[in-house]
C-alpha cells in the first residue's frame, strides 16, 4: 500500500530543500509536520551540546508530527541528508488527508504507535540505568557511611574509656590531696609548738643572762624556722585548696564528658540502623531497575 502522493500535494505545501539544510531546530515552535516525497532528512536529539543522530528518514516518512497534534516544541533537529522534496502539512490539511488517504491515516498510527513504544522503552531503560547508578551510588555511599559510623563509636568508646580511666585518676589526686592537708595540719602543729618552745627558750635564755647568750641565738632561729615552716605550710593549704577545687571542676566536666559521648553513642548508634535502611532501599531500587531494564 502506498500513499498517494497527489493527495499530499494538493492538501499541503510542497518544498524542497538542499542538503544540509536546517527544517527546524530543537525547541522551535512550530505546528506543521511534514511527509517525504524524495530524498533524505536526518533527525538529531540536542543534549549536552551535542547533536545525537537518532533516524534517517526516507520516502514514505513523516516527522514533526507532535507539533502539530499537541502544539509542542521541537523535540529533535532536522537537517537535510539528501536534496529533499517535502509536503508541509497543516491541522486542517491533516484532517482532511486522514479522512481521505487511508494508506496515510494507517501510517501515521503504525508510525505513532511504533516511536510511543521506542520512547517508552527508551524511558525505561534510561530510567532502569537511572535507578542502577543511584542504587550503587546510595549502596556505596552507605557502606563509607557506615564504616565512618563504625569508626566514631569505636573512638568514642575508647574516648570514653580514657575519660573514666581519666576520672579514677583525678579521685585518686583528690584522695592524695585530702591526705596532704592532714600532714600539713601536723606540719602546722609542729610549727605551733617549735614557736612555743622557741619562747620558752628565750624566757630561759634571759634569766641566764651573758651564760644563755648562745641559747638564745638558738631560740630565735628557731622561732623563725617555726615562722617559716608556718607559712610555708599555709602557701602549701592554700595550693591543695586550689588542686581540690580544680579537681571536683575538672571531675564534674569529665563525667559530662562521658554522658555526653554515651549520648553519641546512642545516636551513633540510631545512624547504623539508618544506612541499614538505606542499604535495604538501595537494593529495592536496583530490584526495580532490573525489571526495567
Amino acid at each position: 500500500m502506498e500513499m498517494n502522493e497527489q493527495l499530499l500535494k494538493e492538501a499541503g505545501q510542497v518544498i524542497t530543500k538542499q542538503s544540509g539544510e536546517v527544517i527546524f531546530r530543537s525547541g522551535d515552535a512550530g505546528e506543521d509536520m511534514y511527509v517525504v516525497l524524495k530524498g533524505t532528512v536526518n533527525i538529531f536529539l540536542e543534549q549536552n551540546g551535542s547533536s545525537i543522530p537518532v533516524a534517517r528518514l526516507r520516502q514514505g516518512d513523516f516527522f514533526g508530527e507532535m507539533s502539530l497534534l499537541e502544539g509542542m516544541p521541537r523535540s529533535g533537529t532536522a537537517i537535510v541528508d539528501q536534496a529533499s522534496e517535502l509536503v508541509m502539512l497543516s491541522e486542517d490539511s491533516f484532517r482532511k488527508l486522514m479522512k481521505e488517504d487511508i494508506v496515510l491515516a494507517w501510517r501515521v498510527m503504525k508510525g505513532l504507535s511504533s516511536r510511543i513504544r521506542s520512547t517508552n522503552n527508551e524511558l525505561a531503560k534510561q530510567i532502569g540505568n537511572d535507578l542502577q547508578e543511584v542504587s550503587k551510588l546510595l549502596h556505596e555511599n552507605a557502606q563509607g557511611l557506615s564504616g565512618s559510623i563504625m569508626h566514631i563509636a569505636a573512638s568514642a568508646g575508647e574516648i570514653d574509656t580514657n575519660e573514666r580511666q581519666l576520672a579514677q585518676q583525678i579521685k585518686e589526686v583528690q584522695v592524695i590531696s585530702k591526705d596532704i592537708g592532714v600532714m600539713l595540719e601536723f606540719i602546722r602543729n609542729v610549727a605551733t609548738q617549735t614557736h612555743i618552745l622557741g619562747l620558752n627558750a628565750a624566757i630561759e635564755a634571759a634569766r641566764s643572762g651573758e651564760h644563755g647568750r648562745g641559747f638564745g641565738v638558738i631560740a630565735e632561729e628557731i622561732r623563725k624556722l617555726s615562722a617559716q615552716s608556718k607559712e610555708n605550710a599555709e602557701k602549701i593549704a592554700d595550693l591543695t585548696e586550689q588542686i581540690v577545687l580544680n579537681m571536683d571542676k575538672i571531675t564534674s566536666s569529665s563525667e559530662n564528658s562521658a554522658q555526653r559521648i554515651n549520648e553519641q553513642a546512642d545516636a551513633t548508634n540510631q545512624m547504623v540502623a539508618s544506612v541499614d535502611t538505606m542499604a535495604g532501599l538501595a537494593a529495592r531500587l536496583s530490584t526495580i531497575a532490573s525489571t526495567l531494564t
